[in-house]
C-alpha cells in the first residue's frame, strides 16, 4: 500500500442467508436478517426499524445514492438525490455502472451531503452470468480499480473524506450467492483516508454489521436503536486537528456508546419479549455493571488498550448471545402443522386406498361435498368475527387453524361412516399378494426416510436416476418376457418377436438417455467433488454454449416434434383441417425454428457484447411464448382431435334425369337394408383423450425448452421420452395382468410411484438444486430485457424453469389412466389376449367415454394418491426440519429442501387440477360429438 498508515483491508463477514435486500438491511440497521427473508430479496419492502440513513435525515445530513434501485424499494424519498439503476438484468454488466460513474464524479464536488453511496453491481452480475474467472470479470474488475483510484485523487484533495469500498457478499466458484458457504459469506472492505489511521489492534476480519456503529461514530450521529455491530477502532481516523481530546479518549468514549446502546437494546428486547434466560441476562448485567465502574479509572492509553479488549469480547458475546437465542423455533406452531399435515395425509390415504371406487362416486353424488363446503365456510365466519370482536389477535392463523379444523372433521366423518366398507377392502386386498405395491411401498418409504439425511440430500440425484433407470429396464423385461398366443399362427408369432427387438432396443434407448440427462446436473457448493459439468468448468467460470451444443439441442427439437407428430398422424389425429389439427401440423415447427433462431442471435450478440440488440432478440422468444400460449388456448378451446368422414348425402347435385332416376331408385330399394353409408366415420376416436394431452405435453416440452436454454434443452425431451416409455411399458403389463376392462381403470401404486420419482428426478436433471444459489436466475431474462415494473413475469419464468418437471407430470397425470387404452389401438401387437377381451378393447379410448362416470372417479383417486406422495415427502421434510434445526446444516440443507418440497407440493397441486380439467373438458366435447354423430346418423 502507498499510505499503509491511512489504509485498512478486511475480510467482510457477512450474515446468511447472503441476497442483496438482507445485506443492505444488515449494513444500515446493524441488525440480523432471518433466513426466510431471503424470500423478500424480490419484493423489497420499505425498511421502518431504526437505521443509518433516517438517523442523518433526523440530523440535517444530506445523503446521496445511485447504483442499484433495491435501495429505493427499502429507503424510498430518503435521499437528497437519487439515481437508481434497474438492478435485475445479471445480462446487463455495464448500464448500472457507467450510471453510477457518471454521476459519481460530479457528485464529489458537491458539499451538500454526508454521505455519498455507489452501488455498483457489474461484478456481481458478472459472477452470475460468466463466474468468478471469466475475462469479464477481470474486466470489470480494472474498472473498479479505476474508479477507486479517482476517488482516492479526489479524497487527497479533501478535507474530512473517507472511502469505504465494501462488498455485500461473495460469490461461488459459479458466480451464485445466497447460501452460508464461506466464498458466500466473505467479500472485502477497503477503508482509505486522508488522515492517518488510529493505531490499534488491527483486525483481520469484520462482521458487515460493523460497518454501522463505525459509519455512526464518523458522522457524529446515533447508533441505530437494534444494531448488534462492533465498533471498529483501527478505522477511526485520528482527530487531534479538529478536537481538543486525545485519540484513545475519543475512541473509548466511542467504544463505550456501542456498549451502552447494545445493552440497553438487549435489555429492552428482553422486556418485551422474554426470549432470553434470566441467569444469561444477570450474567451480563453483572459484567456490564463491572465495566461501568471500571472505566472512570481509565486514565492511560494502555489502561485503554487492555479495556478495549473486555468492551469488544462483551460486544461479541452479547451478539453470540442474540445468534443463539434468535435462532427460535415456534414449537406450538410447528407442532399445530405437522399435526394437520399428518392428518390430512393419513384420511387421504385411508380414503383413497380403502374407499373402493364404486362406493367412493356415491360419495361425489351425496351431500358430502356441499356439507364440506358450508362447514368451512362457516369456520370462516366463526374465525372473522372472532377477529371482528377482539377475541383473537391474527386473522390468518386463525382462519387458518378453524378451516384446517373442519376438514379434519368432515374427512374423519367419511372414514367413520365408511370404515366397514374400508376394511373388507383391505381384508381383500391382503389375500391378494401384489408384489408391485410391496416394491412401491418399500420404495416410498426409502425414498421418504432419506430426507432425515444431509448426506442423502445431496446426492439424492444419484439414487433417483438408479431407480429410474432400473424401473426402464425391469419394465423393459417384464413386457420383452412375456409370451404370444401359441394358438396364433408363426407370422404373428414372428411379428411379436420383431415388436419385442423394437421394444428393447428403445427401452436401452430410453436408459441411455436417462443416465445421459446426469450430464445436466447442477453441482451443489457442498458436492466438492463435482466439477466439469455445463454449468461450471474447471476454471470455475460459467460456460457458454458451444455451436456442437446448439446443434444438438435443434436436432433433439427437431426430432421430438416429428415422431410427436408422427405418433398422432398413425393415431388419425393428423385428419382434416380444422383450427386444432392445422394447429398442432405448423405450430411446433415454427416454435422450434423460432428458438434456433433465438439462440442463435443471442450467441452472436453475446460475442458481440451488444445488449441493446436484446430488444429486436427478444422478440423472437415473444414469438415463442406466443405461439406455445395460442397453440394451448386452442387445444383447450377444441380439444377433440377427430376427423368425420363426410358421408353421401341425397341433397348432393345431381346433373342428368337418368342420375337422379339412379338415385331415387336405389334410395327406395335401401330403405330397409343398413347403408354402412349412414354410419359416420370418425378418424381419431380411438385416440380422442390421450391427442390432446399429447399435444398439450409437446407445448409445454417446448416451453421449458426455451426457459432451460440451450444447453439445458435436450433434457425437457428426454423428461417426455422417459415418461411416455413409463406410461407404455406400465400400460402394457396392467393389461397383461387384467382380467376384464374395469380393472385398468384402477392404476396402480406403483405407476403412481414411478410417475412421482420422474417428477423428482427430472428437478435435478434439468439443471437445478433444491438450495437458492442453485436457482436459474437467468431464466428471468429469457425474452425480457431485466427492466419490470413488478416481479410477476421474472417471478413466473423462474418458477416454470425451476418447476418444470412437477408441472409436465402434473397436467400429463391423466395419461396413466388413458394409456392402457391407447395402447390396444396403437400396438395391438403387444396386447395378445383373449378374443372377447380384444373385441371390446379394439374401440379404444371410447371405452372412457362409455364409462365416463367411472374414469372421472378413477381419476380423482389417481390425482388424490399423487399429490398424496407428494404431501408425504413434504411432511418428511417438515419433520426432518425440526428433527435437525439444532443441525448445523439446517439452513443450508434441510430448510431449502423443505421450501422447494413445500412449492413444489403447491405446483403439482394446481397442475394436477389443470389436468383434470381438461379431461372433463375433452369429455364434454366428446360427448357433444357423440350426440352430433346421432343426430346425423
Amino acid at each position: 500500500m502507498t499510505y499503509p498508515e491511512r489504509t485498512r483491508l478486511y475480510k467482510f463477514i457477512a450474515d446468511p442467508p447472503t441476497t442483496t435486500m438482507q445485506r443492505l438491511k444488515a449494513l444500515t440497521t446493524g441488525s440480523l436478517p432471518t433466513f426466510i427473508d431471503a424470500g423478500s430479496n424480490f419484493a423489497t419492502s420499505e425498511i421502518n426499524e431504526d437505521n443509518i440513513i433516517d438517523q442523518l435525515l433526523r440530523h440535517n445530513h444530506g445523503v446521496v445514492f445511485m447504483g442499484d434501485d433495491t435501495w429505493n424499494g427499502l429507503y424510498p424519498h430518503r435521499f437528497t438525490r437519487n439515481f437508481p439503476y434497474p438492478s435485475f438484468n445479471v445480462w446487463d454488466l455495464d448500464t448500472v455502472d457507467n450510471g453510477v460513474k457518471e454521476n459519481l464524479y460530479p457528485e464529489l464536488d458537491n458539499n451538500d451531503w454526508s454521505l455519498l453511496i455507489g452501488h455498483f453491481l457489474g461484478v456481481d452480475h458478472c459472477g452470475h452470468r460468466y463466474g468468478p474467472n471469466h475475462p469479464e470479470m477481470a474486466r470489470k474488475l480494472g474498472e473498479i480499480d479505476d474508479v477507486i483510484r479517482h476517488v482516492v485523487s479526489k479524497i487527497n484533495k479533501t478535507e474530512n473524506m473517507m472511502l469505504f469500498v465494501i462488498g455485500d457478499h461473495g460469490m461461488t466458484s459459479t458466480g451464485d450467492h445466497g447460501g452460508e458457504s464461506a466464498d458466500e459469506i466473505t467479500a472485502a472492505m477497503f477503508v482509505y483516508s486522508n488522515q492517518i489511521l488510529s493505531k490499534s489492534d488491527k483486525s483481520e476480519s469484520v462482521k458487515q454489521i460493523d460497518l454501522v456503529p463505525t459509519l455512526c461514530t464518523l458522522l457524529g450521529i446515533p447508533v441505530p436503536f437494534q444494531n448488534l455491530g462492533v465498533l471498529i477502532l483501527d478505522s477511526l481516523p485520528i482527530f487531534t486537528k479538529h478536537i481538543e481530546l486525545e485519540n484513545w479518549k475519543f475512541s473509548l468514549y466511542s467504544l463505550w456508546a456501542n456498549v451502552q446502546q447494545v445493552f440497553e437494546y438487549i435489555k429492552e428486547y428482553a422486556e418485551n419479549e422474554g426470549t432470553f434466560d434470566e441467569n444469561d441476562l444477570k450474567t451480563f448485567q453483572q459484567r456490564y455493571s463491572v465495566l461501568n465502574a471500571k472505566i472512570i479509572s481509565i486514565d492511560t492509553e494502555e489502561k485503554f488498550q487492555s479495556f478495549s479488549k473486555e468492551l469488544m469480547k462483551f460486544l461479541t458475546d452479547l451478539r453470540q448471545l442474540c445468534e443463539v437465542l434468535w435462532i427460535q423455533f415456534d414449537s406450538y406452531s410447528m407442532t399445530r402443522g405437522l399435526l394437520f399435515i399428518f392428518l390430512t395425509t393419513f384420511f387421504a390415504f385411508v380414503i383413497t386406498d380403502g374407499i373402493p371406487t364404486d362406493t367412493l362416486s356415491k360419495v361425489f353424488s351425496s351431500s358430502y361435498i356441499l356439507c364440506s363446503y358450508v362447514l368451512v365456510t362457516l369456520g370462516g365466519t366463526i374465525a372473522s368475527l372472532m377477529y371482528y370482536f377482539g377475541l383473537v389477535d391474527d386473522l390468518a392463523k386463525t382462519a387458518f387453524f378453524v378451516t384446517g379444523f373442519c376438514s379434519q372433521i368432515m374427512l374423519a366423518l367419511l372414514v367413520v361412516q365408511n370404515w366397514d366398507v374400508i376394511t373388507q377392502n383391505w381384508y381383500s386386498k391382503s389375500k391378494i399378494k401384489n408384489i408391485s405395491n410391496l416394491i412401491a411401498r418399500f420404495v416410498l418409504i426409502f425414498n421418504v426416510c432419506g430426507l432425515f439425511s444431509n448426506s442423502y440430500i445431496i446426492e439424492e440425484s444419484f439414487v433417483l436416476l438408479f431407480l429410474l433407470v432400473t424401473v426402464v429396464l425391469i419394465g423393459a423385461i417384464g413386457v420383452a418376457s412375456k409370451k404370444p398366443d401359441v394358438n396364433k399362427k408363426k407370422t404373428v408369432s414372428k411379428f411379436w418377436s420383431w415388436s419385442k427387438l423394437k421394444f428393447i432396443i428403445l427401452a436401452v434407448l430410453v436408459a441411455i438417455f436417462v443416465r445421459g440427462s446426469a450430464y445436466f446436473w447442477r453441482c451443489r457448493q457442498e458436492q466438492q467433488w463435482c466439477f466439469g459439468s455445463y454449468h461450471e468448468v474447471g476454471s470455475g467460470s460459467k460456460s457458454e454454449t458451444t455451436k456442437l451444443q446448439w446443434t444438438v439441442t435443434v436436432i433433439f427439437l427437431g426430432m421430438f416434434v416429428f415422431s410427436t407428430k408422427e405418433w398422432l398422424r398413425n393415431a388419425g389425429n393428423m385428419n382434416g383441417y380444422s383450427l386444432t389439427v392445422t394447429a398442432v401440423k405448423f405450430l411446433p415447427t415454427t416454435i422450434v425454428v423460432c428458438m434456433s433462431g433465438y439462440w442463435a442471435m443471442r450467441r452472436v450478440s453475446t460475442n458481440k457484447k451488444s445488449i441493446g440488440s436484446l430488444h429486436s432478440i427478444n422478440s423472437l422468444a415473444w414469438s415463442v411464448y406466443g405461439l406455445i400460449g395460442l397453440g394451448i388456448l386452442v387445444c383447450i378451446l377444441k380439444p377433440l382431435y377427430t376427423y368425420v368422414l363426410p358421408t353421401t348425402n341425397f341433397h348432393q347435385e345431381v346433373n342428368s334425369i337418368p342420375a337422379l332416376f339412379k338415385k331415387i331408385k336405389n334410395n327406395i330399394t335401401a330403405q330397409d337394408k343398413p347403408d354402412k353409408d349412414d354410419i359416420p366415420v370418425v378418424y381419431g376416436m380411438g385416440t380422442v383423450y390421450s391427442a390432446a394431452f399429447v399435444t398439450i405435453g409437446i407445448y409445454l416440452t417446448l416451453l421449458f425448452a426455451l426457459l432451460l436454454g440451450d444447453a439445458v434443452a435436450p433434457s425437457s425431451v428426454i423428461m417426455f421420452l422417459a415418461a411416455a416409455f413409463v406410461l407404455i411399458v406400465t400400460s402394457v403389463l396392467r393389461i397383461e395382468k387384467a382380467t376384464d376392462i374395469e380393472q385398468l381403470f384402477d392404476v396402480p401404486n406403483i405407476s403412481i410411484l414411478i410417475w412421482i420419482i420422474l417428477a423428482q428426478y427430472f428437478f435435478y436433471a434439468t439443471g437445478h438444486q433444491p438450495s437458492f444459489p442453485n436457482i436459474s436466475w437467468e431464466a428471468a431474462f429469457i425474452g425480457t430485457t431485466g427492466t419490470f415494473s413488478n416481479n410477476v413475469i421474472p417471478g413466473t419464468l423462474i418458477i416454470l424453469n425451476t418447476f418444470c418437471s412437477y408441472i409436465l407430470m402434473g397436467v400429463l397425470l391423466p395419461l396413466l389412466l388413458i394409456t392402457p387404452f391407447t395402447v390396444f389401438v396403437m400396438i395391438p401387437s403387444v396386447c395378445e389376449k383373449k378374443q372377447e377381451f380384444r373385441v371390446e378393447a379394439s374401440r379404444g379410448e371410447v371405452i372412457l367415454f362409455e364409462r365416463d362416470r367411472l374414469m372421472l372417479t378413477s381419476m380423482f383417486k389417481l390425482a388424490a394418491k399423487y399429490i398424496l406422495g407428494h404431501a408425504i415427502r413434504v411432511f418428511a421434510s417438515m419433520l426432518a426440519a425440526t428433527i435437525h434445526c439444532r443441525h448445523l446444516m439446517v439452513w443450508n440443507i434441510f430448510a431449502p429442501k423443505l421450501i422447494f418440497e413445500s412449492i413444489g407440493m403447491f405446483i403439482t397441486l394446481g397442475s394436477v387440477i389443470v389436468g383434470y380439467l381438461i379431461l372433463v373438458r375433452i369429455n364434454n366435447k366428446t360427448e357433444s360429438l357423440i350426440q352430433t354423430l346421432n343426430k346425423m346418423s
